[in-house]
């Protein structure tokens, strides 16, 4: 499942060598229950924190960008289900890859 979100952050955070890692996304807001946004924090597995934090950097993503979220859903307890991400790309520049900056000619 995809879905299209302003994204804010993506934290990752070790408390005794347990990890928690979540994205912070915006959607806009109903107007009736929310003014100017929706903010939304979604899960991100253990196992591909790392691999997304380093995707979302490369590509340069900035705050607020619209991101395409890929989700799956997973089992929570008492038979709900609750979304976890497990891809975030830049919905505005498709395979954007950043370019090397160029170093100046000295001499």
């Amino acid at each position: 499942m995809q879905m299209q979100a302003m994204l804010l952050s993506v934290q990752k955070t070790v408390v005794e060598g347990k990890v928690y890692a979540k994205a912070f996304i915006a959607l806009p807001a109903n107007n009736e229950t929310e003014a100017v946004s929706s903010v939304m924090q979604l899960t991100i597995p253990d196992t591909l924190i790392d691999q997304i934090m380093r995707e979302v950097i490369a590509s340069d993503i900035k705050l607020g960008e619209l991101c395409n979220i890929t989700l799956e859903m997973e089992r929570g307890g008492k038979n709900s289900l609750k979304q976890i991400i497990v891809g975030i790309a830049s919905a505005q520049r498709p395979g954007h890859k950043p370019q090397p900056q160029n170093q100046e000619n000295k001499g």
